[in-house]
């Protein structure tokens, strides 16, 4: 009983943040009861709470080789791995715990968590499902919905916990950002406002958000300040801040707000990192190149911006100085892992093939069904010369249709449908300039994802756009470990949808959907001269990579034509031509095996 009474005593200084004063009882306890599980398992909770991680972890195996089977130890081991920034390993306990516990739910919220974090969102929605009925998991479980692209599904799951639990901020964060998301930032905006008042600091980018979206442009500019001084490293709000003045039409604007920006920051990485980004994206590669040289003084030629400083060369096509910023990197040992593609498209550009052919073969095996490494295993091939092993992946005969869609219900024919669809969507164009982190140029992209828009034609075209790719899907021969035959799925849907309206001199630059299994393009409206233009003037076009390789042109183009649906691989290159005049107003997707 008396040991009972000092373990539960050190716990409550624990969660009073009394960690010292815990960690001096449990010291005395180590040495007076050394066989019992739970006072290495308690020391170690402390210890990670005052940042040593490493003794926490000591202790922790302590606890286990004591008591192999106890979930919550496991479960401890992980939260410390995590905070060590060894994520494999964190999984690894974590997974161990619901090996031990099938139910025990802290185990698997953080595991979820951990893929949240990652980028692992499908994984995250897999392990919380199973915990539906648990309504402590449903925070996570709606994060986790959010980010796998169903904030319908997530919003429900927050709008309960904001019912059962109104105080809880993070509930109302993740309904607001879903309304957002579902394309009603005015429903959002009071409930940010709250939080930025009660000092909820994340909220200030979703609103900087809510209100670009509401056309409220300084206001905006003011939020993404307030987010920036909360976390003057925030690399979304550093992004965001530039896109909005870009798509302004104030590009003039973005470089003094980043050199304030790493004053204030006193040059801390994310910022110059965003800054390279931006300047990339902007096509001033001069000014990039100088940018990373000031980087480079101060923090050292990094994995980071050894990854820009390819990024400037590759983007601006000088395939000379691409390729030997690579070589230099390989001569230095195995890469980074996260240097790879900017390393293999620079050596293709060089014709240094047996080098890019070591790292595309490398990542493939790491990242087996990347959709960007098998474009690029299919310009690899290409460029050796391998047309039996590109064609196996890239057969434009097979895998690519152009077919016009069926007249929906209650229109006379596409073109009244068009016509109308097309008033729609113009609404829903809120720029004029292209987004700076898209494949876009000279045009403008719908801000909300069309699945979740309530306009009846629009609903109309994705019931007509199910139709077509079910007979798409339907003509497809089922092949194992093919990208895009090897899991022909029965259940299909739409990994997102946006409408794309270019003009005079609007064009796609060559891109792959790493998100998607097919892609696809809709014409609702299209200039008159782009038909059988024999410049292929507007015209969407197959395989050209978006980097420069020699004797790697396009090899299939496609007319555009109103009322007709183009379906593809979404590992397959593609762009478009640029149109000289007039508006190519197009709707884009998506689709990926319903899991």
């Amino acid at each position: 009983m008396v040991l009972h009474a000092q373990l539960s005593a050190a716990l409550a200084d624990i969660k009073a943040g009394r960690f010292q004063q815990a960690l001096s009882a449990l010291t005395i306890l180590q040495k007076s009861h050394p066989k019992t599980p739970d006072v290495w398992r308690l020391s170690a909770m402390a210890a990670r709470k005052t940042g040593a991680y490493a003794q926490a972890e000591r202790w922790l195996e302590t606890a286990l080789s004591l008591e192999a089977d106890n979930p919550e130890s496991w479960n401890a081991l992980g939260l410390t791995q995590d905070a060590m920034n060894r994520p494999e390993a964190a999984v690894g306990s974590f997974q161990t715990a619901l090996q031990k516990a099938p139910q025990f739910v802290p185990a698997v919220i953080n595991l979820a968590r951990l893929h949240l974090r990652s980028g692992a969102a499908q994984q995250a929605l897999a392990v919380m499902k199973p915990f539906a009925q648990q309504p402590q998991a449903h925070l996570v479980l709606a994060q986790a919905y959010q980010q796998s692209g169903h904030p319908q599904t997530a919003l429900e799951l927050y709008a309960g916990l904001v019912r059962r639990e109104p105080q809880n901020v993070h509930a109302h964060y993740g309904l607001a950002v879903c309304l957002i998301e579902l394309g009603e930032p005015a429903r959002a905006l009071p409930t940010l406002d709250a939080l930025c008042q009660a000092g909820f600091g994340p909220a200030h980018y979703p609103r900087f958000t809510a209100l670009a979206r509401l056309g409220r442009h300084e206001e905006a500019l003011q939020a993404v300040r307030a987010a920036l001084h909360e976390t003057p490293t925030d690399s979304s709000a550093l992004h965001g801040m530039a896109q909005l003045y870009w798509m302004m039409g104030r590009a003039d604007d973005i470089a003094p707000r980043f050199e304030a920006c790493l004053t204030e920051s006193q040059g801390a990485v994310a910022v110059y990192a965003a800054y390279l980004d931006v300047l990339i994206q902007m096509e001033r590669f001069n000014d990039a190149r100088a940018l990373a040289d000031r980087a480079g003084a101060l923090h050292g030629e990094n994995t980071w911006l050894k990854a820009r400083r390819l990024s400037i060369e590759i983007e601006s096509g000088a395939a000379d100085a691409a390729c030997e910023l690579a070589l230099a990197v390989l001569e230095k040992g195995p890469p980074a892992s996260e240097l790879r593609g900017n390393l293999a498209r620079a050596l293709l550009m060089g014709g240094a093939f047996d080098q890019s052919r070591a790292l595309i073969q490398e990542a493939m095996a790491a990242s087996p069904g990347d959709r960007f490494w098998v474009a690029m295993q299919a310009t690899q091939a290409r460029a050796d010369g391998d047309r039996s092993s590109y064609e196996a992946l890239v057969n434009l005969d097979d895998f690519t249709m152009t077919a016009p869609l069926k007249t929906p219900d209650g229109y006379r024919d596409l073109a009244h449908f068009n016509a109308d669809l097309a008033v729609v969507l113009r609404q829903m164009h809120d720029f004029t300039a292209a987004p700076l982190d898209q494949s876009l140029r000279a045009g403008s992209q719908t801000p909300t994802d069309l699945r979740h828009s309530k306009e009846p034609v629009i609903q109309a075209f994705f019931a007509m756009v199910e139709r077509a790719f079910t007979t798409y899907r339907d003509q497809l021969s089922p092949q194992a470990g093919h990208p895009l035959l090897g899991a022909i799925p029965d259940h299909f849907e739409l990994a997102g949808a946006w409408s794309v309206r270019l003009q005079a001199d609007g064009r796609h630059v060559n891109h792959v959907h790493p998100e998607g299994w097919i892609s696809s393009v809709y014409y609702v409206d299209v200039p008159p001269q782009v038909a059988g233009s024999p410049d292929h003037e507007g015209w969407l076009k197959f395989s050209e990579p978006p980097f420069d390789v020699a004797g790697l042109g396009p090899e299939r183009f496609v007319e555009p034509r109103a009322g007709e649906l183009t379906l593809f691989p979404s590992y397959l290159w593609h762009g478009t031509v640029p149109i000289q005049s007039g508006e190519r107003l197009t709707i884009a997707f998506d689709i990926k095996p319903r899991g």
